[in-house]
């Protein structure tokens, strides 16, 4: 559906903030007569000296709306306007073996605008604020994910820029984007200073820029405003209205919340006793904060996951995500942390019915597909897991995890042509998010499993081991370092790496050791056996 000639005049006529500076014009030329009809008499100015000031204002307004049309005020000084094209840039070409840097061409088939939301700088002077800042790049990067035609870069890839000194052409390069948003916040008191201009990596001209003064209490208001402006200048030919219901209206319970997303995404034992406390006292600011409970419910779902599957963790989060459902069963992210509680519940048919709810509100929701994808998993259905890991990636091309579980499920069902080459497109995402952040655990084991499948069995081996010096006792680097050591015909390793994740505990564990096709090669080995029985 194309938009009408109108429709995208009017935006047009918005980007370049025509219509603003129409209204500040005639305020200000308003002024500007009154002040002239009342002082030029008593400085005993002939009578035409008003009706001149008149004439001027109206002779100058079609001259000032030029100007507005082609040049625009940004923080980077005047710069002169350019229309908003279509295209999009041309692919890098096929690497030769080195890490790649930019998106590969088999990974930009699709027509979607690809955007990236950069950190926004704090600029308060006090880095207890990085916190808001992260926080509110977040929210804007989750609002923009929401519209159908645009193909947004996961947090993950877009923070591994933060602080950097690359300008934005080169950023947008390693992204595999075509445009950019970056900016800053400046938050002191109950006042809040936000920047953002959203560029055009091709020409690194401003596509749109603005800055918002105003009350803390409005920022909600000023999220949805700048992913609107952000939708509208990049003219969408499908565009959803842009909509921030962040469950609550106190500034005070956002910002506890805002905290606890930032120690969740560190997900390290301490980080998410950070986040559960943060999310708490969110809800005990404002016991009506839906998004507040469904955070505390992911947190206790991670916590009995992969550090402690006793049953307070799970009725924790099973209470929470119950709550986040009663106050908000609009919203996709309360769905998706109940299908998640439910998960580990091991009541698989419920949590589908909340996953499927999930994505009937957010088709392409990476958290609820991927989450999905886990539980179908878990309870052995890997056809469906596999669908829902292509939808995930679909959804968010920069993210590994589901592409080399997706391989994983394909073994299982015994594709295993298609499973060799998801793992190398798995492989060429992982190698760019490590060239970002060499240490980044998940990518070093996924990596080293990938490497395997593909016969490079040294050079995965190399990666397992660099994850276990990085993190020895990590649940996830243990469970990964059974899996890659079973897939390499290391069966002593494997079966030690098992036991000593087997001792952390966690929920729906046995459920998907057993459906796991990366013990193929120990299934049949007493001692697998037994510690299979052993598991809860």
């Amino acid at each position: 559906m194309t938009e009408s000639g109108p429709k995208k005049i009017w935006q047009e006529l918005r980007r370049r903030k025509v219509i603003r500076a129409a209204a500040v014009y005639f305020i200000v030329a308003w002024l500007v007569v009154e002040a002239a009809s009342v002082l030029f008499p008593e400085l005993l100015l002939p009578d035409w000296s008003v009706r001149l000031v008149l004439a001027l204002a109206i002779l100058g307004f079609p001259l000032a709306m030029v100007l507005a049309w082609a040049f625009d005020l940004s923080p980077d000084g005047l710069q002169r306007e350019k229309p908003v094209t279509e295209t999009v840039p041309e692919p890098a070409p096929a690497g030769n073996g080195d890490i790649p840097q930019s998106m590969s061409v088999s990974e930009r088939t699709d027509t979607k605008r690809a955007v990236a939301v950069l950190p926004l700088a704090n600029m308060s002077g006090d880095p207890e604020n990085e916190f808001f800042s992260d926080g509110i790049t977040e929210e804007i990067l989750n609002l923009l994910a929401k519209q159908p035609d645009l193909r947004v870069v996961s947090r993950t890839s877009s923070f591994a820029f933060k602080n950097t000194q690359l300008d934005v052409p080169t950023i947008a390069r390693k992204l595999g984007v075509d445009i950019v948003l970056e900016g800053s916040v400046r938050k002191a008191g109950n006042r809040v200073r936000i920047a953002a201009q959203l560029i055009d990596a091709n020409s690194d001209a401003h596509l749109w820029s603005d800055i918002y003064d105003r009350e803390l209490e409005d920022i909600f208001k000023v999220q949805t405003d700048i992913a609107s402006c952000i939708v509208d200048a990049m003219n969408l030919q499908t565009a959803r209205e842009v909509e921030c219901d962040c469950t609550t209206d106190d500034v005070n319970a956002y910002e506890y919340y805002l905290r606890g997303r930032q120690y969740f995404h560190e997900l390290m034992t301490r980080s998410l006793g950070f986040a559960r406390e943060m999310f708490e006292k969110a809800i005990e600011v404002d016991p009506g904060f839906a998004r507040a409970y469904a955070g505390l419910a992911d947190v206790e779902c991670i916590i009995a996951q992969w550090i402690d599957p006793s049953g307070d963790h799970i009725e924790a989060a099973d209470r929470a995500s119950l709550k986040a459902l009663e106050l908000a069963p609009h919203l996709a992210e309360s769905h998706s942390s109940r299908g998640f509680a439910l998960t580990l519940k091991g009541d698989y048919d419920a949590a589908a019915r909340e996953f499927e709810a999930a994505l009937a509100i957010e088709p392409g929701n990476y958290d609820a597909l991927y989450l999905y994808g886990r539980s179908r998993f878990a309870e052995g259905k890997e056809a469906e897991a596999a669908h829902l890991w292509a939808r995930a990636h679909e959804a968010q091309p920069d993210e590994f995890q589901s592409l080399s579980l997706r391989v994983m499920a394909l073994v299982g069902m015994g594709r295993e042509e298609e499973a060799r080459q998801t793992s190398e497109r798995a492989l060429a995402v992982i190698e760019r998010r490590l060239a970002l952040n060499p240490d980044d655990l998940r990518a070093l084991t996924m990596g080293a499993g990938n490497l395997i499948k593909l016969d490079r069995i040294e050079e995965g081996l190399r990666k397992m081991e660099r994850a276990l010096q990085l993190a020895p006792d990590d649940s996830g680097v243990l469970y990964m370092a059974a899996c890659n050591y079973a897939l390499a015909g290391k069966k002593e390793e494997a079966l030690a790496a098992l036991q000593r994740r087997i001792e952390k505990g966690g929920r729906n564990f046995k459920d998907w050791v057993v459906n796991d096709s990366d013990f193929d090669n120990i299934r049949d080995d007493p001692r697998f056996l037994a510690l299979l029985e052993g598991m809860d």
